[in-house]
């Protein structure tokens, strides 16, 4: 990006130094009677319009993303057209007076608002540059319509405006005293604004926010200030001295903004060396913490590690943690790296997106130290990971063995019971009725029957005799057979491998199965098992609506558990309107 933009930035420093050039030259041919030098006042304009052109356009390049440097250039090529009211053509001084007089300050004021991220955060805000913008172009050109000759208050004879239409002196002193209110109100509200700002933000913020923000502060009171002379209409040397100190206050913002960028350059380097210092004495767990935290003056820093295996951040005790979204106004994540892989993200304020290089080289610097406590957190997550899943597998245990001793009770044994009965019946009128018992003993084996089938259904959910004699393929090939839909069994390894995992691969296609007849509106499936770097990977594919979620439901969780019991995962991926994919790995 920086590559791209140096181009087009050398070639507006160019037209910049153009422009500076030009406004000295139409002073030293400028020729006035009274007042100042108009190569003095030129001189002046040119040193405000190339410090603002030449720090905004540093900025520009150091930050692309950010409106700040755009609009710090814009003040000092906006700057030109006040060195335009030293022309002695009508034209040219006539749009030096309706451009150059407000605009630049206008321009200056929306930058300070703005920062540090370039943008307008509120309506308000927005409205009032809006409104400042309007005014600040609207009322010159209306005054360049109704007066004859502009009044620069500098002592001097101008050309009379080219944009006259009618002398109405009324008109100019309605639009100068609405104008000088309306100017009072806003820029007394901005300055209130930026001052609210900088007493809410947090000490990591403020110490990027204090130069541009005071300074800005500091120029729109002395703006107020001199509106309000104007509106009393009073020209006295108070007011004059106090239009020189706000021309100073003005030509200051630029440099404080630099001053910031300098002030933020040796942060990083103090940061960067508090890190160090701190990763020397070997700090233990909570210490990196703290030392981040001064480092970057953020007491809400927080420290989260990325697990790769479970795709997931955990904190330092191997608990969940979800980092901020990106239009989080409050909070923010930085992820550190170590050797291209991602070790662990830095939560942080917000206000610390402004000075990204810092974070990051913060972040580098620890990164090591980081690993070591990814480690440690990655082990305290998984064993809690393994103790919750055993609550949750033995909980399944007793629900399931109360589900058997249901189905027993309700299947088999009723059938049974009715066959006994039956039997008895059959015995009593055996010798009285031969015909009659022969029926009764034809119902007891249709009872039989069933009683039978309801026993190897109950036998089928707890572990398949058709998976231990004849392996793992067959067994998944019965699910196919007994699934709603088409299913097919891709493949399948020739070598039997050990129990445990078949029992949990076999398992996992049913409950996926399951799951595809009822939620997924599919119109097929695909099964494959297949061994790669010793794990056995079990995928089971549809086609159906996607949006599968791996919390609302105990099915998938009880995948999830089964395979934890084995140091195995549990993989989903679920789209909307693009089918699921349900994937477990376990070593072998």
């Amino acid at each position: 990006m920086r590559t791209s933009l140096r181009r087009p930035l050398i070639a507006l420093g160019i037209l910049g130094a153009l422009l500076i050039g030009l406004a000295i030259f139409l002073a030293t041919e400028t020729e006035r009677a009274g007042g100042d030098s108009p190569v003095v006042a030129a001189i002046f304009v040119s040193a405000i319009m190339a410090s603002y052109m030449g720090i905004g356009l540093f900025a520009w390049w150091r930050r692309p993303h950010n409106r700040v440097g755009p609009l710090m250039s814009a003040v000092g090529f906006c700057g030109f057209l006040a060195a335009l009211q030293l022309s002695n053509t009508s034209l040219l001084f006539t749009i030096g007076v309706v451009f150059g007089s407000g605009l630049p300050f206008v321009i200056a004021v929306h930058m300070a608002l703005a920062f540090p991220d370039g943008r307008l955060h509120s309506r308000l805000e927005r409205g009032l540059i809006v409104a400042t913008y309007v005014v600040a172009i609207l009322t010159p050109l209306l005054i360049a319509m109704f007066s004859r000759e502009c009044d620069c208050g500098d002592g001097v004879d101008h050309p009379d405006s080219a944009f006259f239409v009618t002398e109405s002196p009324e008109a100019v002193r309605v639009f100068e005293a609405t104008a000088g209110v309306l100017g009072v109100v806003a820029t007394l509200v901005m300055a209130w604004i930026l001052v609210n700002r900088f007493r809410s933000a947090t000490p990591a913020g403020r110490k990027g926010l204090a130069p541009v923000l005071f300074s800005g502060a500091l120029l729109l009171f002395l703006l107020a200030v001199t509106l309000g002379f104007d509106v009393a209409d009073r020209a006295d040397d108070a007011e004059e001295a106090l239009d020189g100190v706000m021309q100073l206050a003005f030509a200051l913002v630029p440099w404080a903004f630099l001053a910031g960028l300098l002030r933020s350059r040796q942060w990083r380097t103090g940061a960067i060396t508090e890190v160090m210092e701190a990763l020397g004495e070997a700090p233990s767990q909570g210490e990196l913490r703290d030392a981040l935290r001064e480092a970057l003056d953020d007491p809400t820093l927080r420290l989260a590690y990325w697990l790769p295996k479970a795709r997931r951040y955990v904190d330092a005790d191997g608990h969940r943690v979800e980092l901020p979204a990106g239009d989080d106004p409050a909070r923010a994540a930085t992820e550190v790296e170590l050797g291209g892989r991602r070790v662990a993200a830095l939560v942080h304020d917000r206000a610390l997106c402004q000075e990204p290089e810092l974070v990051q080289t913060v972040g580098g610097a620890a990164a090591l130290a980081l690993e070591n406590e990814r480690l440690d957190a990655e082990l305290k997550a998984r064993v809690a990971e393994l103790h919750e899943s055993r609550q949750r597998l033995l909980e399944a245990g007793l629900a399931e063995r109360r589900r058997l001793e249901r189905d027993l009770h309700d299947g088999a044994q009723q059938r049974l019971v009715a066959l006994s009965l039956q039997l008895g019946l059959v015995r009593s009128k055996l010798d009285q009725d031969p015909e009659a018992a022969k029926a009764l003993l034809d119902g007891a084996r249709d009872e039989a029957r069933s009683a039978l089938e309801d026993l190897r259904e109950l036998a089928r959910g707890i572990h398949p005799a058709v998976l231990t004699d004849r392996g793992l393929r067959p067994a998944l090939e019965s699910l196919a057979e007994r699934a709603p839909l088409p299913v097919e069994v891709a493949g399948v390894p020739d070598e039997r491998l050990p129990g445990a995992v078949e029992l949990a691969a076999y398992f996992v296609v049913a409950e996926a199965l399951t799951n595809v007849a009822k939620y997924a509106q599919a119109t097929h499936a695909e099964v494959s098992v297949s061994r790669e770097n010793g794990f056995a990977l079990v995928e089971v594919r549809d086609d159906g609506v996607g949006g599968a979620d791996p919390g609302t439901g105990t099915g998938l969780r009880g995948m999830a558990d089964r395979l934890a019991a084995l140091d195995g995962r549990l993989e989903i991926e679920s789209e909307p309107g693009r089918g699921t994919s349900v994937r477990a790995r376990m070593p072998v």
